[in-house]
């Protein structure tokens, strides 16, 4: 009788812990009832019942064993890591540079004769938006036609000078004389070439910028 009621008082102390360890994880539930029915077995009534006075209301073992058990693995979301910033390109990659070079090359020896073409011609070279040839037919091309012009015209006009000066040494025709108030054929021919740069000078800038449309940095 005495087995019966000790089995009895176990068992119903066992119910009443797994119905408030119900909410506890499985393995953390399963070893506090091991542990308590081991402790539990073999006591005869008034041992079993002295026992489970001293391990208290099973609800409060199950509120300790869920204060003690460690929450469930915690997942740090780090910040996501911006991505690093594309570095600039380098402003002679840049399409303003190339329109300003062009405009330069254009114009610039108009506003500051000579040097002003010169320096258009420096960021042209500089540019990394046209392609080597176009930068030689922009800059050498006329540059060339506007200097062979000129050696031309100088080599003609020195001849025309010393055909004047041989004329009238007495050795031919006394040559007509000359009104200084009237141009002479030399001086048509370098109006002639101060235009030919006035068009080709600015068409060689504009031919750029008409070069560089649909191209995008580099």
């Amino acid at each position: 009788m005495t087995e019966t009621t000790a089995e009895g008082l176990r068992e119903d102390y066992l119910a009443r812990l797994d119905e408030a360890m119900r909410g506890l994880p499985h393995g953390v539930a399963a070893d506090i009832r091991g542990g308590i029915a081991e402790e539990l077995h073999g006591l005869d009534a008034a041992a079993t019942a002295a026992r489970i006075a001293q391990l208290g209301d099973p609800v409060a073992i199950a509120r300790e064993a869920q204060d003690e058990t460690p929450a469930g693995p915690t997942f740090v979301v780090a910040a996501p890591v911006p991505a690093p910033e594309a570095p600039r390109p380098p402003i002679t990659s840049t399409r303003g540079f190339a329109i300003t070079a062009a405009l330069t090359l254009s114009f610039g020896g108009i506003i500051v004769p000579v040097v002003g073409w010169f320096v258009g011609a420096a960021l042209v070279s500089l540019s990394a938006l046209w392609k080597t040839w176009e930068k030689v037919v922009a800059i050498v091309v006329p540059f060339s036609v506007f200097v062979l012009t000129a050696v031309l015209i100088t080599t003609m006009q020195g001849f025309a000078v010393a055909e004047t000066s041989g004329s009238s040494s007495g050795t031919g025709t006394p040559p007509p004389v000359a009104n200084p108030l009237l141009p002479a054929w030399y001086d048509f021919i370098w109006f002639g070439v101060i235009a030919l740069g006035l068009v080709l000078i600015p068409a060689s800038g504009l031919w750029l910028l008409w070069r560089l449309r649909g191209r995008a940095t580099r």
